[in-house]
């Protein structure tokens, strides 16, 4: 990369809220879930953090430490997301619909697309969907291509978020009913996303026009600073106040 391209690129500070980890539990502790979908398990640092009946999705499990813990079942399924959405039921599964999923899958936007759609059909109005990466700081970390290379000069150089930040990009336009709110966690933050409608196929009718209309479209030429304004993250001191954040979740709750 030239030294004129590296002076045009822009960066934000960095996050300063508390771990993503660490918000994935509050918010375990607030809301309180029964049944828990999460994409992209890994080694399961965040699956751990359940304490609901869970579903595992992941092609590669690394698994190294105990997920079981205080959950009363656990059902990993190692395949793809689209492949699990094709051939199982969470609802079935679980007995019910999900109440609270964190998908971090596959890197790339339209992959996310899907798991929300997906995973939006098997919740219920009051569930909640956390997304993670959408908040990259630093566009070298925020590239489709995961090759190191890409990221020598990057202020987060061991981070690859790719490109799911267009998600909320894209919901924030085909789909303004739904509340979205953003939170400062680092590395790359974290979005909650609620007031879900399980019968809405609009993300489905309008997928690849929302594909189409983004895949070109790279962060450094969006602009990091406009992507930070547009999902203007909350502080995660927020989650420290249960009253507050389910207010602030579900606006229209009754109280």
């Amino acid at each position: 990369m030239s030294e004129t391209a590296d002076r045009a690129i822009e960066v934000m500070p960095f996050h300063a809220g508390i771990d993503y980890f660490d918000c994935l539990s509050r918010l375990q502790d607030v809301l309180a879930p029964a049944r828990y979908l999460e994409i992209g398990v890994w080694r399961g640092e965040s699956l751990e953090r359940s304490r609901a009946a869970s579903i595992a999705i992941d092609p590669h499990f690394l698994i190294d430490r105990n997920i079981m813990e205080g959950k009363p079942s656990c059902h990993l399924f190692q395949t793809g997301s689209d492949a699990f959405f094709a051939t199982e039921d969470p609802v079935t599964t679980l007995g019910g619909p999900i109440d609270l999923a964190f998908l971090d899958g596959m890197h790339h936007f339209e992959f996310l697309l899907r798991d929300f759609a997906n995973t939006e059909r098997v919740c219920h109005p009051g569930s909640a969907i956390v997304l993670h990466d959408c908040l990259p700081i630093d566009p070298r970390i925020a590239h489709r291509d995961q090759s190191e290379d890409l990221r020598v000069d990057a202020v987060v150089p061991g981070w690859w978020a790719g490109d799911v930040w267009k998600v909320p990009v894209l919901l924030k336009r085909f789909r303004p009913d739904l509340t979205m709110i953003a939170f400062d966690a680092p590395p790359t933050g974290l979005i909650v996303i609620t007031g879900l409608d399980p019968a809405n196929r609009s993300l489905n009718e309008h997928y690849q026009t929302m594909v189409d209309a983004m895949m070109a479209v790279d962060l450094a030429s969006y602009g990091t600073a406009r992507l930070f304004d547009l999902l203007a993250p909350h502080p995660t001191r927020l989650l420290d106040d249960p009253a507050a954040l389910r207010a602030t979740l579900f606006p229209g709750e009754r109280r």
